[in-house]
């Protein structure tokens, strides 16, 4: 967790954004704030494929990229400080170019997506049984509606 004194940090190392960090970051701030999130903090870090991939085997034991991790820390924080800090999410820029092919999206739209389905992670939804991933589909369509 690297929060810059903002709501929203984001961070990237040797990757090329699809989108400025600043408009990441107001993205992020407009999700937290529909979400009814005021005062949430969250830092946000880009991550190639092969960084994903060590990533999801090691918290997650699967041995391949993933789009999404999140990571809360939310749960159980007593103190002002930590309630306002949700946890971190991280994203797999390739992933996210590969995704915009194969769905016919854009890069710019699955990114925005990856926010937002961190974010519904770091709150505490799941999506590991078929009506928690409805839920979260509908929450994530309805918000990609209203940015």
């Amino acid at each position: 967790m690297a929060i810059n004194g903002g709501r929203v940090s984001v961070i990237s190392e040797k990757i090329r954004l699809p989108l400025s960090k600043a408009k990441i970051e107001r993205l992020a701030e407009k999700i937290l704030s529909i979400l009814k999130e005021k005062n949430a903090k969250v830092c946000i870090f880009f991550v190639n494929d092969a960084k994903m991939r060590k990533m999801n085997l090691k918290y997650r034991g699967i041995d391949r990229p993933t789009d999404c991790l999140a990571f809360p820390m939310r749960e159980g924080a007593g103190n002002k400080i930590h309630r306002e800090i949700l946890g971190d999410i991280v994203i797999s820029v390739e992933t996210a170019r590969k995704n915009s092919g194969y769905f016919d999206s854009t890069v710019k739209k699955e990114i925005s997506l990856y926010i937002i389905h961190g974010i519904l992670h770091l709150l505490g939804l799941k999506d590991t049984t078929a009506s928690a991933r409805k839920k979260m589909r509908r929450m994530e369509a309805g918000l990609l509606k209203r940015l």
